[in-house]
């Protein structure tokens, strides 16, 4: 594998903390995303997504080559809860989306929204159901408050459509690695040291005469063909909605100070 390109920004600027990262080793190559958080609460003087991420980049180096993707993943989270202090409350656990390539069995292995694209199959990241829910809610609240009078810059700095979210971004917890059918369709699959079902790990083979494979955060609302086209295509979407309720719909904003809405990394190889 060959590093072609590779950007990791964090959404404030300063690289010290970002909860993206990417993760390079002779058998392996992917991206991290941890998840943003949400209680406050700092592991070793970081926040949490940040420190699953620096968990699981070292985690990774240490898988064996042949590892299937379950395997993999088993170990990834055993790595995660022996690193975690004992007693947790599950609010407080932090977490992490991964996908990872596999070179010994030419496979793509995802764990949540961190997206990946080749030629001829580009996959965009998708949002989780429970995501969907909150960016509609967030997004109508912003909108009920436009149409009331209210700045685009009032809103960024207070966004009522995040804290009318925030009791179900802080719940959504429960749906983390839990039971497909008990969750009813909100499950979702997420590195949080806990056992992640099955059917919450998706495996993608890579296709005979692909030689090129981009990986990245959802901090990139499109994966292009370039890291200049992604960083492109962001920046016009980011000056026609900074507010992220149309094109760039999500659970958060920009916020006053910050260059963008998330954490973005951007990973393409040559394989």
């Amino acid at each position: 594998m060959r590093v072609v390109e590779s950007s990791t920004v964090a959404k404030n600027g300063s690289p010290e903390g970002g909860e993206d990262g990417i993760v390079l080793g002779a058998h392996f190559a992917g991206v991290v995303d941890g998840a943003t958080d949400k209680s406050g609460r700092r592991f070793a003087g970081v926040s949490g997504g940040r420190f699953v991420m620096l968990t699981l980049k070292d985690a990774v180096l240490d898988l064996p080559s042949g590892a299937t993707a379950r395997e993999a993943v088993d170990l990834l989270s055993t790595a995660v809860a022996d690193a975690l202090p004992p007693g947790l409350p599950e609010l407080d656990r932090p977490s992490a989306a991964l996908t990872l390539f596999s070179r010994t069995r030419r496979e793509i292995w995802q764990v949540g929204d961190v997206g990946f694209g080749f030629p001829g199959a580009p996959a965009p990241p998708g949002q989780k159901k429970v995501d969907r829910i909150n960016v509609e809610m967030r997004a109508a609240v912003l909108r009920a408050e436009l149409l009331r009078g209210a700045s685009a810059d009032e809103l960024a700095a207070e966004d009522p459509g995040r804290a009318a979210i925030m009791p179900l971004l802080t719940r959504q917890v429960h749906f983390a690695n839990a039971d497909p059918e008990r969750a009813g369709g909100l499950a979702y699959g997420t590195l949080d040291g806990r056992r992640v079902p099955d059917g919450l790990i998706r495996v993608t083979t890579l296709p005979a005469g692909v030689h090129e494979l981009i990986i990245g955060s959802d901090g990139y609302p499109e994966l292009l063909g370039t890291l200049s086209e992604s960083e492109r295509n962001l920046k016009i979407l980011l000056a026609d909605d900074p507010l992220c309720i149309a094109g760039l719909a999500g659970t958060k904003g920009v916020a006053p100070g910050n260059e963008s809405y998330d954490d973005r990394t951007y990973l393409r190889l040559e394989l």
